[in-house]
């Protein structure tokens, strides 16, 4: 038997359903029913592998890895690239065997989905988008607040915003900061930061997904340009597209202590009446009306990654006939810096998931998943308000080789 080297993922995602949800389209009507398909479930109710696209990819490999994950009762495949792939991605020898793989499921009974990116987070297409798209990522993401007690600022682009501290509070002293240099006071220095440049993302960094346009280049590029080649195939052997960790966070790891986009200020005001520059401070001491101002600032961000994230994908899918499902990162509790408000982000996929690949329970930090009921219920209430039946789930990749089916239950 020839060797395959796809690495099959220990990732499996596990499709939650409930009584009256539809299976083959018809709905559960008695517990009798239930009981029937549960020995037996058709393929929307079975575990789904992450199959691993990490060599070079051929026709035979495709034909034999389907079958074996037919045989052992699998309902489908998320198509998923990963290091070690040798298949340029998203050429045209990537869809000829993308297509290949969704026509072999269609022979053998089982679903093909699109997992939409080079590996993680969701946004960058591997390097395209910020290849066709430089301000997707030149302008910086972060902003690090230096305080200083004699002013020395050599003034350039990476500044953002300098602030003189007052009896009353702050002003902003950004645009005459050479007639301030050298004088003694409290001044705090806004610089921006810039997510490194890594192979990981094509030679380039993350993209910022709150920046206009950014989406719709991501969709353009992985979708319209790419997977629009089986169109015919939406919404049946291939049921639609999974988002992998797509975040805000990415600037925060480049010693930032607050995100930043190049319109926040505008986006802020309009929404709040008031400057959040001379409020800056509020974000990491506790002065001034410093509740209010983190309320203020991360509800802006949260609002402009739905509006500029959740609901273009979002409106593509349902208009393509696509399931956008997947998950964000991370669910912790309660940090704001990863998602800001996941709950707000779920009710936009049409079939919501979380990541519970670890198994440790810690519910209070990053750490806690399997067990964390929190993360399920947040969940299940979101797609419950939005009316989405089906949620998803990507569970026991991080599980560790003592894994048992006790720690899986």
């Amino acid at each position: 038997m020839k060797k395959i080297g796809l690495f099959i993922t220990l990732c499996i995602l596990i499709g939650s359903c409930q009584l009256k949800e539809e299976v083959a389209n018809s709905s559960l009507a008695s517990y009798a029913e239930l009981k029937s398909l549960f020995a037996d479930p058709p393929s929307e109710y079975r575990s789904v592998p992450l199959w691993d696209w990490n060599e070079q990819i051929t026709e035979e490999g495709i034909d034999f890895q389907m079958k074996e994950f037919k045989k052992a009762g699998m309902g489908g495949v998320f198509v998923h690239p990963r290091p070690g792939l040798l298949t340029e991605y998203l050429s045209d020898e990537w869809f000829h065997l993308f297509d290949y793989a969704v026509q072999k499921g269609k022979e053998i009974g089982m679903k093909v989905w699109i997992y939409d990116e080079n590996s993680y987070p969701t946004g960058f297409a591997g390097g395209h988008v910020p290849a066709e798209m430089p301000d997707s990522y030149k302008h910086g993401t972060g902003l690090k607040m230096e305080i200083q007690r004699r002013l020395n600022v050599v003034f350039s682009d990476t500044i953002a915003v300098v602030l003189k501290k007052t009896n009353d509070g702050f002003t902003d002293i950004t645009s005459i900061v050479q007639q301030e240099n050298g004088k003694t006071g409290t001044y705090y220095v806004f610089r921006k930061t810039y997510p490194a440049r890594s192979l990981w993302y094509g030679g380039f960094s993350y993209v910022d997904l709150i920046y206009k346009g950014v989406t719709e280049k991501f969709l353009d590029i992985t979708m319209i340009k790419g997977y629009e080649r089986n169109k015919a195939d939406y919404g049946k052997t291939l049921p639609g597209s999974f988002s992998d960790e797509p975040n805000l966070e990415a600037a925060m790891a480049w010693g930032s202590m607050m995100r930043w986009t190049p319109d926040l200020w505008d986006e802020f005001q309009q929404r709040w009446g008031y400057d959040l520059r001379v409020n800056l401070p509020s974000l990491v001491e506790e002065t001034g009306n410093w509740k209010k101002v983190r309320h203020d600032y991360y509800e802006t961000l949260l609002e402009l990654f739905v509006d500029r994230w959740a609901k273009p994908y979002s409106k593509y899918c349902e208009k393509n006939g696509l399931k956008w499902t997947g998950h964000y990162w991370e669910h912790g509790w309660p940090t704001p810096t990863h998602g800001f408000d996941e709950s707000a982000l779920y009710i936009w996929h049409q079939q919501p998931g979380v990541d519970m690949l670890g198994n440790r329970l810690d519910t209070a930090g990053l750490g806690g998943q399997f067990g964390n009921d929190r993360a399920i219920r947040e969940l299940r209430s979101a797609a419950n308000q939005a009316g989405r039946t089906r949620t998803l789930s990507e569970t026991y990749g991080g599980g560790g080789w003592e894994m048992n089916f006790e720690t899986q239950k």
